[in-house]
């Protein structure tokens, strides 16, 4: 019941996109996964939760850590249904019962297009009830997991790489119809300075623009 889905991960130039920085070995579970094996799941992916999928790999819902700890916390649920804290405390005894993935896991999962830009899964991630994103193809199928610190490894590109995304991006801009002129990129430290003169404001407009799109 357990499922290791394996995808490509392949930088690209100009904006990243989720798919570059996402784990790209996701281990997800089945309904029917027995709870031991939805821990392991969990810990073998180094994740903050497990996807729950169907089987044509597609996101059903995922496992938190919290929900499993239910079960450390109220024994089993062999304790007494909570009369306090309402609906939100009955569903917490509930998970402390639980025996597989389909009674542990929440749903609707949240999901982002491997070909999303970096800065939407950024903004999505800043919701504090999203701790992960699920990393889904065109057919919505699993192929990947984000979080908050995948997002946060591209700060780890070298000043080389960047002044290289950044000359690449400028270029393919100025291009557009236009004759390129030369402009000279300085990257230090990550912040990126431009050098050079144009002939037109929109122009410079159009190479800051660009270069801001390099992650």
């Amino acid at each position: 019941n357990l499922i290791k889905f394996d995808a490509r991960c392949e930088c690209a130039m100009g904006e990243s996109v989720g798919a570059t920085v996402m784990t790209c070995a996701a281990v997800a579970v089945t309904p029917n996964t027995q709870f031991k094996d939805v821990v392991n799941a969990l810990l073998a992916g180094d994740a903050y939760a497990v996807p729950v999928v169907d089987t044509e790999a597609r996101p059903l819902g995922t496992v938190t850590e919290a929900a499993l700890l239910a079960n450390l916390q109220l024994p089993g649920g062999t304790d007494a249904v909570p009369i306090f804290g309402g609906a939100a405390a009955r569903r917490h005894w509930r998970k402390a019962s639980a025996l597989t993935a389909a009674e542990l896991m929440a749903a609707p999962v949240a999901v982002i297009g491997a070909d999303a830009p970096i800065g939407q899964a950024a903004r999505r991630l800043s919701d504090p009830s999203h701790l992960q994103l699920c990393v889904v193809d065109h057919d919505m199928r699993l192929v990947g997991i984000l979080t908050r610190r995948n997002l946060l490894t591209v700060y780890r590109r070298s000043d080389d790489r960047i002044e290289a995304d950044v000359t690449a991006a400028i270029q393919a801009d100025l291009r557009r119809g236009r004759t390129p002129a030369p402009i000279t990129v300085h990257v230090d430290h990550g912040v990126v300075t431009l050098q050079g003169t144009l002939t037109y404001r929109s122009r410079a407009e159009h190479a800051g623009y660009a270069a801001s799109r390099v992650a």
